[in-house]
């Protein structure tokens, strides 16, 4: 007998951990979509809020949406993987529960990917919002660095060097790509989200390495900032408390400390896994080591 998770062909990973304020009107959004065939799996991280009730209340009144609660907290990182484990379609997408999918965002990025059959993710543009909803006209992500080109040593030199340059300064947009519509094989290949700072550039090498990146010219995306979580802990200066929610058990001084610098190291492994050529990967090891020196070059001179 067909599951009903198989039946469908995507799968919203929802994560979440007391989001009570935005956590309905996301899951609205998703409600709300043109394209029907969708199950949702909500991972609900232990939540001492009334984000439970409001999730539960909807799975009730939806079959196709799932509640699934954690005895204890596990972390974003295994909260998020744990969304993606349980699923079973050909597609996949995480949605934050803050942020807001517009209605035909499911729609454009799955005919994205039918007409493009390489591709390993696509993606709309997107707007900042704040925690009331209202534009943030300091970020404009309502474009964005391609990554299409024709070979994964290309994509994932191109993705790695632009994150390594502007995403500091918010220049770059991580979520634009990381909530797209990805396909899930492609996906299933990489080593998902792990436990470092800024591993969310980490996953999508990987998944670079996979395939295209296609992008829908739309904003169909409103994607929630300055509102607190762990971005927001990280521009403060408080690293350990941002990996505190990342993966409370690498939270330690010296956890801390690695987990800042791991995703050079990442890129590294990355490459060797992939299905690159012995060539190529020398080609991107060296790319790699080059990285690192400019990293640790500005590092000296910033001291």
């Amino acid at each position: 007998m067909t599951s009903k998770a198989a039946s469908k062909r995507l799968t919203i990973g929802f994560p979440v951990y007391n989001g009570d304020a935005c956590v309905a009107e996301a899951i609205e959004s998703v409600i709300a979509q043109t394209f029907t065939d969708w199950e949702m799996i909500i991972c609900d991280n232990a939540s001492t809020d009334r984000t439970g009730d409001i999730c539960r209340d909807f799975a009730a009144r939806d079959s196709r949406i799932r509640y699934v609660r954690n005895d204890v907290n596990i972390g974003l990182t295994r909260n998020f993987n744990k969304a993606f484990e349980l699923s079973k379609s050909e597609l996949f997408k995480w949605v934050a529960h803050d942020d807001i999918c517009l209605p035909t965002f499911f729609e454009r990025c799955i005919e994205a990917l039918d007409a493009n059959p390489t591709a390993a993710v696509a993606y709309p543009l997107s707007r900042a919002i704040d925690g009331n909803g209202n534009p943030v006209d300091r970020y404009d992500w309502t474009q964005a660095h391609r990554y299409d080109q024709p070979s994964g040593a290309e994509r994932f030199q191109a993705l790695t060097a632009d994150f390594d340059q502007l995403n500091r300064a918010g220049t770059q947009n991580t979520g634009m790509y990381l909530f797209g519509v990805m396909r899930s094989r492609l996906l299933g290949k990489t080593r998902l989200h792990m436990s470092h700072m800024w591993a969310d550039i980490s996953i999508l090498a990987e998944l670079a390495l996979e395939g295209p990146f296609i992008e829908v010219p739309e904003v169909l995306s409103l994607l929630r900032v300055e509102i607190p979580h762990a971005s927001a802990m990280m521009l403060q200066g408080n690293l350990q408390g941002w990996q505190e929610v990342l993966d409370p058990r690498y939270a330690t001084k010296v956890g801390t400390q690695i987990s800042r610098y791991r995703r050079y190291w990442e890129y590294f492994v990355s490459v060797g896994r992939s299905d690159l050529g012995p060539a190529a990967k020398a080609r991107m090891i060296g790319f790699c080591t080059t990285l690192v020196a400019r990293r640790a070059y500005n590092l000296a001179v910033r001291r």
